[in-house]
């Protein structure tokens, strides 16, 4: 049973960054293994086609993983999740 499951209580900031880079990590993988048709709101029109907004949404999420792991570094020393990937 892992260690977030086991312990009660509200989660601490480096749980929290750790979770959420994992989170984005497995975000881009997601993407980059499907047929991509870029989600969008009903009746608007992309302007970018399959593989470009693919790529700025692999871009997206890159830019969301790096302040996280900058923070991480503050607090921790290192710049990677003690925690395993998530399965695929």
């Amino acid at each position: 049973m892992s260690q977030i499951v086991q312990r009660f209580g509200a989660w601490n900031e480096i749980e929290k960054l750790e979770y959420y880079i994992r989170r984005y990590q497995n975000a881009i993988v997601v993407i980059q293994r499907t047929n991509y048709i870029p989600s969008s709101a009903v009746g608007f029109k992309s302007a970018l086609p399959g593989a470009e907004a693919k790529q700025e949404d692999i871009l997206c999420h890159a830019k969301k993983i790096v302040p996280l792991k900058k923070r991480l570094y503050e607090l921790t020393g290192r710049c990677s999740p003690l925690s395993p990937k998530w399965p695929r």
